[in-house]
């Protein structure tokens, strides 16, 4: 049995997987990103940041259904060719992912989204200034609901 919780990620063209297991228990979810980024684009908000807030909630809930916990930790290094906007590529790499304090096991830390680049050249050319590079810790606190009946 392992020590400690155990996060995997996969990525494909056309999902997300997020895994976790621990003590015997495994859970999978996916992200059907065709699916995902057309309901964000349809409805026109902010795509790559809605995306990330439901990543960060799935891998919450996978490792909530495996190892029950109050607080999850996120650090994870976010780098895109452009704003997070106009990007057509997109990196993101977990350093370090904690439940409670403890720190889970991270199998394929890495995922690489690439899109079509409908960026001008001149765009293209001067994305470097834009781009984004950076180091995001986060944390997400489970909320408790009280209910009277």
């Amino acid at each position: 049995m392992e020590k400690n919780p155990t996060l995997i990620i996969k990525a494909s063209e056309a999902t997300i997987i997020v895994m976790a297991k621990y003590m015997g228990e495994f859970v999978e979810h996916e992200i059907q990103l065709r699916l995902v980024l057309g309901y964000y684009w349809n409805k026109d908000v902010p795509v790559i940041e809605k995306l990330i807030e439901l990543f960060e909630t799935v891998i919450k809930r996978a490792v909530s259904q495996v190892f029950p916990h109050e607080k999850l930790s996120l650090k994870y290094h976010l780098t895109s060719n452009d704003t997070l906007e106009d990007s057509s590529k997109l990196f993101i790499t977990f350093l370090e992912v904690k439940a409670d304090g403890t720190e889970l096991k991270i199998e394929g830390n890495e995922i690489m989204l690439e899109g079509i680049d409908f960026r001008s050249t001149f765009s293209k050319v001067s994305g470097f200034r834009r781009k984004v590079d950076e180091k995001i810790k986060k944390e997400i606190i489970s909320s408790k609901e009280k209910r009277d009946y």
